[in-house]
C-alpha cells in the first residue's frame, strides 16, 4: 500500500517512515500541505495538522473534496473538538501524539479494511452503488 507522510517534524517522521516500510508500506513523506496536495494520488494519507504553510484541517478538507482516500489525522491537538471537527471534515481516524507504532499501523489496517470494496461469496463486488457480477461471461 503507498502511503503518504503528511508530517514536518523529522523526528516523528523518520521513525514513521523506516517502520512503516519494515511493515511492507511504501512511504512517501511530505512535510508540507501545499506539497501534500500536489502529491500523486496516495492509497492511504497520514495527515499531522500542524503544517508549515497551512492547517491541515484544510488539507484534508481539500484532500476529500478530490477523493476518497483513507486519512488518519495524527496530531498533538487532543481536544474533544478537534477530533470532532477533523471526523467531520472526512478523516476516517484521529490519533493523538505520542501513541504506539503498533496502534498506529493496526489502525491503518483496520482502515483500508473498511475501505475496501466488498465482495459476496455469490462474485459480485459493490463499489458505491455500482454492483459488478463477476460471474458475467467476458467479466475478469
Amino acid at each position: 500500500m503507498d502511503i503518504l507522510l503528511v508530517e514536518d517534524d523529522d523526528t516523528i517522521a523518520e521513525p514513521l517512515v523506516t517502520g512503516l516500510a519494515r511493515d511492507g508500506f511504501r512511504v512517501n513523506r511530505v512535510a508540507t500541505g501545499t506539497a501534500a496536495l500536489a502529491a500523486d494520488a496516495p492509497e492511504f494519507v497520514l495527515l499531522d495538522l500542524g503544517l508549515p504553510d497551512m492547517d491541515g484541517a484544510d488539507v484534508c478538507r481539500e484532500l476529500r473534496s478530490r477523493t476518497d482516500v483513507p486519512i488518519i489525522v495524527i496530531t498533538a491537538r487532543s481536544d474533544e473538538i478537534d477530533r470532532v471537527v477533523l471526523l467531520e471534515l472526512g478523516a476516517d481516524d484521529y490519533l493523538v501524539k505520542p501513541f504506539g507504532f503498533r496502534e498506529l499501523a493496526a489502525r491503518i489496517r483496520a482502515v483500508a479494511r473498511r475501505s475496501q470494496p466488498r465482495s459476496d461469496a455469490g462474485g459480485t463486488i459493490a463499489i458505491g452503488a455500482l454492483e459488478v457480477d463477476r460471474r458475467t461471461p467476458g467479466v475478469a
